[in-house]
């Protein structure tokens, strides 16, 4: 069923006015839900139902694409470990919950296994990727554009490499204390002023679909 935009529209903005006015006028006095507030916990309730069919389609849309890899016979070899990755995680996900439903005590030791000894050990090499790609953009930085920005951009890479050695940091006694004054003045304002950049870019698109000028949903 497609709804006509003027319903569409209508439908999202209500809603999100009223989620939005839940946040502010969802409790009296007495610390009592009101109509607001039930209705507001009612609607979010329905859109992590809705996000989670969301993500099985998307999973059912992902092994379905890898499924078609495998039969094609491109790039098989990696969409058959992804299709079996899936399988064996969703499994032994699966038995892992019923086995603490049926024991009452959380478990899920098999779950816990699989991300401590394979997604973090991958995590980590992805990092480590990363470490090295950030040298060697530095390196070309500097050999392409030698500035003061640059200069500052490597100097900063050189150090947290060199102290990030737990036997170099123990004998660079003042590089090391520079290494903690990076790590908590600017790395921190820069990850600040990064999740402010995201909450008032996530303010203004609310904004915009509340009063119609984006419509996401199709109208």
């Amino acid at each position: 069923m497609k709804f006509r935009a003027p319903l569409s529209v209508a439908i999202a903005i209500g809603v999100g006015i009223i989620v939005l006015l839940g946040y502010f006028f969802g409790a009296n006095s007495a610390g009592q839900p009101t109509i607001l507030g039930i209705l507001r916990d009612y609607f979010l309730q329905g859109a992590v139902v809705v996000a989670g069919m969301a993500l099985l389609v998307g999973v059912f849309n992902l092994t379905s694409a890898h499924a078609k890899k495998i039969r094609q016979g491109g790039g098989a070899l990696y969409s058959l470990v992804t299709v079996l990755a899936l399988a064996i995680t969703l499994v032994i996900g699966t038995f892992d919950l019923v086995m603490t439903y049926l024991s009452g005590e959380p478990g899920l030791t098999w779950t816990r296994w699989i991300f401590e000894n394979i997604q973090l050990p991958i995590e980590t090499s992805l990092m480590a990727v990363l470490v090295v790609s950030l040298t060697y953009a530095a390196t070309r930085l500097l050999s392409r554009r030698l500035n003061f920005m640059s200069a500052v951009f490597a100097g900063f890479v050189f150090i947290l490499l060199v102290t990030s050695i737990p036997a170099l940091a123990a004998q660079l006694g003042p590089i090391a204390d520079i290494r903690s004054w990076i790590m908590s003045v600017p790395a921190v304002g820069g990850a600040r002023g990064l999740l402010l950049g995201v909450a008032l870019g996530t303010i203004a698109t609310g904004i915009r679909i509340l009063v119609g000028v984006d419509r996401p949903y199709g109208g």
